[in-house]
């Protein structure tokens, strides 16, 4: 700041403290913010902010003090609230607002499922909603304020609508308020226009008649608008006037959550609250949840939405989610409520050698790996004793988990072992380990690497369920197995992968022995549901028993797949209605090259083939390999898809095919696209040999 702009505010200063009042004061000052150059430099502008609320504050002390028609307006005011008052009315009729968005999360998920708009005055002499509403009210400006309200909030969401997602921001309102026509049909505009994006939340202190009730209902209905009841257990809001506002939410005031742990009688009206919203399909949304002890009693009473410091604190930044820990808390504390136990907490220190014998006698069920730092772990348990724990990983953690012998259950369809975000997780197999109705969830963010000599069994049978990767709807991190050990897993389930998710990720197996066993309706033995997948595969031996309606042995359903498969064995055995052994049902291409690999098929079906993109175009290399394929249906082929874009190229490799089928093969495949060198192909449809052009 040079010498000359010193001045210049100096010479403002003293001329502002002079002004008679903030009209004059206001001139002054736009006067002197045009000579500084205000807005073109933001250490001035900041600088210019303060004194300018010091100077104004002074302005207007002197001027309550003095004689004025506020002193016949409101006699009963001090000079302070008066002053307090001025200052008001200056926020408003300048709309001096700012808005800060509090998370409010789901605790099935821990997710963030709505935000509450938060008012922030622009103001050092009333920085607080409080106050502001107050005197608005004390001078009959709340119109103003709710006009603000809706017009400045709304003008958010339609800026941040694609942040927002499907996440919805609730606006406080006081439904008394009577805005005029014009501002009336700006704010139903845009309420229509963001109808998927709000919740109207009624703050209403006094009790509305039913005449006036049901206009503002009427109104909301026809826009769709979501409404909520705030503070309810207080004032007019008793349980006939939620019958008569039948809101989609109803926040539970903070009064009744503080310290409820400790308070029978708060447990027990907040747990009728929650029963009664329920019972009538209402969220129950606990407000001002401050502790873990808050977080963890509201859960287990049924809370649907949580909203307080403890999980995120109002920002002037929408924040899109809330740390991992908190996550994982509140997924344990759902678990519990579902699980109708007690959930007990083992936090691991550093390079600490885990002895789940003596945490099973402790009646422990939740292990938690990485929380104290990076050193290696190591957990180790009793061959045979079930020991009913599942393991969680910190976020962030980097390091080694050795497991010894170790079985664990969780409930159906959550996994026995759960890596955070962000992690770097070297499972180290030892002995013989176990995991009973969940596998091992690797988030997108993480990277798993699998070695040792061990086995390691997962036995799966939820409605939909994984092995080692993510759920349906997610991408699973880097998958990398190197073990010399063996990977057996047995999936009963509706829709299950046993290593991959439904959206795919990276899957690199280098060795290891891997036993699939599958039953159910829809299948990926090793890839993906819906997404593209590049699988790398070598050094291993691959048995896969699958009967399910659906399936991919190794590929993917939805997506194209690309698969390298060499110095490795394979038997696949397969029996259901569209069918694949490697390649994609559903999906575009199928790139597959085999080289150094014996591979047999056994598979029966309606529409199958063995190696394909079965309705798209299929590259099928086969190198210094064998082949055997045996496959029966109505509508199959061995190698190949039935879109006719097929081409087969043999090196060195020797391949029996035997297809029992009323399909004529050449119908789908060209014998110009198969290309043989070095190699022999043995062809047998219903049992009779088909000769091959390009046999040696």
């Amino acid at each position: 700041m040079n010498e000359s702009t010193i001045t210049t505010i100096h010479e403002w200063i003293e001329k502002a403290v002079q002004a008679q009042d903030l009209e004059a004061l206001d001139a002054l000052s736009n006067e002197y913010a045009k000579t500084l150059g205000i807005g073109e430099d933001p250490g001035i502008q900041v600088i210019w902010n303060d004194i300018e609320q010091m100077a104004r504050t002074i302005v207007t002390y002197r001027n309550a003090g003095a004689k004025s028609a506020n002193d016949e307006l409101y006699p009963d005011l001090s000079e302070q609230e008066r002053a307090e008052l001025m200052e008001t009315e200056r926020v408003i009729n300048r709309n001096l607002f700012q808005y800060h968005f509090q998370p409010i999360v789901d605790t099935f998920n821990g997710e963030v499922f709505a935000y509450e708009a938060l008012m922030r005055p622009q103001s050092h002499l009333c920085p607080s909603p409080f106050k502001i509403i107050k005197y608005a009210e004390y001078t009959g400006k709340l119109d103003d304020i709710e006009r603000a309200t809706f017009l400045n909030i709304l003008d958010i969401v339609g800026k941040e609508k694609e942040r927002l997602g499907n996440r919805r921001i609730f606006i406080n309102s006081i439904p008394r308020t009577k805005l005029a026509p014009e501002d009336h049909e700006r704010v139903r505009e845009l309420l229509n226009a963001h109808s998927d994006s709000v919740v109207v939340e009624m703050t209403e202190q006094s009790e509305l008649d039913d005449a006036e009730l049901n206009v503002i209902k009427t109104q909301y209905q026809d826009m769709q608008i979501k409404l909520a009841i705030d503070d309810y257990g207080t004032g007019y809001s008793n349980v006939n006037n939620l019958l008569r506002y039948m809101p989609e939410f109803v926040k539970i005031d903070r009064s009744l959550i503080t310290n409820i742990q400790n308070s029978p009688q708060k447990r027990h009206f907040v747990r009728e609250i929650i029963e009664f919203c329920h019972d009538n399909n209402i969220l129950a949304l606990a407000e001002g949840v401050e502790t873990s002890e808050e977080l963890h009693t509201v859960i287990l009473l049924g809370a649907d939405l949580i909203q307080g410091f403890y999980t995120a604190r109002p920002s002037a930044e929408i924040i899109e989610s809330i740390p991992h820990e908190l996550k994982q808390e509140i997924y344990r504390y759902h678990s519990e409520r579902a699980d109708g136990k007690k959930q007990q907490i083992y936090i691991a220190d550093n390079a600490e050698r885990v002895l789940l014998d003596r945490l099973k006698k402790e009646n422990y069920s939740n292990l938690i790996l990485g929380q104290k730092g990076n050193d290696d772990v190591t957990v180790t348990c009793t061959p045979g004793v079930n020991t009913n724990i599942h393991i969680e990983v910190a976020n962030g953690f980097c390091g080694t988990i050795v497991i010894e012998n170790i079985d664990l259950t969780n409930v159906k369809g959550r996994p026995c072992i759960e890596i955070g975000d962000n992690c770097e997780v070297t499972l180290v197999l030892c002995g013989e380990n176990y995991l009973h109705s969940g596998g091992i969830r690797v988030p997108e963010t993480s990277k798993l690497t699998v070695n040792g000599e061990g086995r390691l069994r997962i036995m799966l049978d939820a409605l939909c369920n994984y092995g080692i990767g993510c759920e349906m709807e997610a991408r699973h991190g880097d998958l990398i197995f190197e073990q010399i050990g063996g990977i057996f897993v047995d999936l009963n389930c509706t829709v299950g992968v046993c290593i991959g998710s439904g959206q795919g990720g990276n899957i690199t197996i280098y060795r290891g022995q891997y036993v699939l066993n599958m039953r159910g309706s829809y299948g990926v033995g090793i890839g993906a549901f819906h997404a593209d997948t590049n699988l790398e595969i070598s050094g291993c031996d691959i048995d896969a028993d699958i009967n399910m309606s659906r399936m991919v042995a190794i590929g993917s359903i939805e997506g194209s797949s690309s698969v390298h498969l060499y110095s490795s064995s394979a038997k696949i055995k397969m029996a259901g209605n569209d069918v694949v052994g490697i390649g994609t049902l559903d999906g575009e291409r199928s790139d597959i090259h085999i080289n150094d690999a014996s591979l047999i098929f056994k598979i029966m079906g309606d529409h199958c083939s063995a190696i394909a993109a079965l309705e798209g175009a299929t590259r099928f290399k086969l190198s210094r390999a064998s082949l055997n394929i045996a496959i029966e249906g109505d509508k199959v082929l061995g190698l190949g898809g039935f879109s006719g874009d097929t081409q087969f190229t043999l090196t060195n490799s020797s391949s029996v095919i035997h297809m029992l089928t009323p399909v004529d093969y050449k119908e789908y495949i060209n014998d110009d696209d198969v290309k043989i060198s070095g190699g022999r192909v043995e062809l047998f449809i219903n049992r009779q040999e088909v000769p091959i052009n390009g046999n040696e």
